[in-house]
């Protein structure tokens, strides 16, 4: 790809930094809190695969599409043992709506963000407690509030840690 001064940018560039934010972010969604901890101790973990993907569609949006996020969905799936397709789905409609107003996005300080990630969180964590409601069984819970919190209490440091790790990599 040419730019306006004649050079020419990799469009792979810095795309193994991407997949590794997000299979982190897979790896911390799986990991089993110690046995013995209280039932609400898991609702405090945040929604680290939907931070990471908000960063990376907000920043760099022709790096991650609906196919992608679909698919990472359907692995979610897989490895969370929910429902095919749920997360899909969710990851789906989360990246389209960050897509589609991506270039608002990035000009709203960090806490107009967290504003809009309590929104989008809440609308995939009330969905997923539906499906799996009527799936599984599984009673919908208020707890899915902490989740939500703890998920904008971490937002400001997941934006600085991948911001400098973008600017570090240049990923473009």
């Amino acid at each position: 790809i040419r730019t306006k001064d004649g050079g020419t940018v990799n469009p792979m560039k810095g795309g193994w930094v991407i997949l590794l934010s997000l299979l982190v972010a897979m790896i911390l969604a799986v990991v089993h809190l110690p046995e013995g901890s209280p039932d609400w101790l898991g609702w405090l973990r945040p929604s680290w695969l939907l931070l990471i993907l908000f960063f990376w569609v907000m920043e760099l949006p022709h790096r991650i599409g609906l196919i992608a996020a679909w698919l990472l969905g359907l692995l979610v799936d897989g490895l969370l043992g929910q429902p095919l397709g749920l997360n899909g789905f969710l990851l789906a409609g989360f990246t389209f709506v960050t897509w589609r107003f991506f270039e608002r996005l990035r000009m709203y300080s960090i806490y107009q963000q967290c504003g809009v990630l309590v929104v989008l969180i809440l609308a995939c964590e009330l969905v997923r407690g539906l499906v799996l409601d009527l799936a599984y069984e599984q009673p919908f819970s208020l707890l899915v509030f902490l989740t939500v919190l703890s998920s904008i209490l971490f937002w400001p440091v997941v934006y600085v840690v991948l911001m400098r790790v973008q600017t570090a990599v240049r990923v473009e």
